[in-house]
């Protein structure tokens, strides 16, 4: 959920009279640009008149003349639901509203259209009582270190202009920055982590058994599976006359 309450929209579509399965455009680009299009077009129902004007000039300059004409006369239709935005019409002001908006509204529309296009990392690590501290490191660095595969697609950029411009380079390193951050100051608590393992495999201690921990960051998860060796009936003997 963002700042405009949207959860992510399952993939869904029509039937053609051949039988092949098609989604339309519009839930295409509802599923591609991870529920922003249905952000921006509430933002476009709210503009005044002035912002609207600005709008609709930009529609013709980029559009044409009747194009404009059109959504002109049919934008009270479109806000009052009468008539639904075709997934053309949709698209189109995917491009042109967010570049009417401030930086901070643009901002969380990248984040919204980043984490929606985002899959996150996950380690499963199957480890021994001694070796599970130096197991878990490179695990940790790989998960941390994925959170820089998580710009915007060229494909996502070059279908929607505005994205590609420097304020969007400059949100994404922000968005970056602050995943960073948050793994590092998660990271940092990692000792209460160790210390939490460690007691539970000292309760555990000559038991035939496991313990399972799973590490949540901003870029992933970490799983970890700690099992006791088993111990031989002759080894539980000694141990016992020992």
């Amino acid at each position: 959920m963002g700042i405009y309450g949207y959860a992510r929209v399952p993939r869904v579509g029509r039937w053609r009279s051949s039988g092949a399965y098609s989604v339309s455009k519009r839930q295409e680009l509802t599923s591609t640009f991870g529920g922003i299009d249905r952000d921006v077009e509430r933002i476009f129902f709210g503009f005044d008149w002035g912002k609207l004007e600005q709008l609709f000039t930009r529609y013709e300059e980029d559009y044409g003349r009747r194009a404009a004409t059109y959504a002109r006369t049919a934008f009270p239709k479109w806000k009052d639901g009468s008539v639904k935005l075709s997934g053309q019409t949709a698209e189109r002001l995917l491009n042109l509203v967010p570049p009417l908006l401030p930086f901070d509204t643009r901002f969380e529309l990248v984040k919204k259209l980043r984490n929606a296009n985002f899959r996150q990392a996950s380690e499963h690590i199957r480890t021994t009582p001694e070796r599970w501290q130096q197991d878990l490191g490179p695990a940790i660095a790989r998960v941390v270190s994925h959170g820089n595969t998580s710009s915007l697609s060229d494909y996502v950029k070059k279908r929607v202009s505005w994205l590609a411009n420097g304020d969007v380079a400059t949100a994404e390193k922000l968005l970056l920055a602050a995943d960073q951050e948050e793994a590092i100051t998660r990271l940092a608590y990692l000792n209460a982590e160790f210390i939490r393992i460690e007691t539970m495999m000292a309760q555990l201690k000559n038991l035939e058994t496991a313990v399972s921990h799973s590490i949540e960051l901003p870029q992933g998860s970490i799983h970890v599976h700690i099992e006791t060796p088993k111990v031989s009936t002759w080894q539980k003997l000694m141990n016992w006359l020992g």
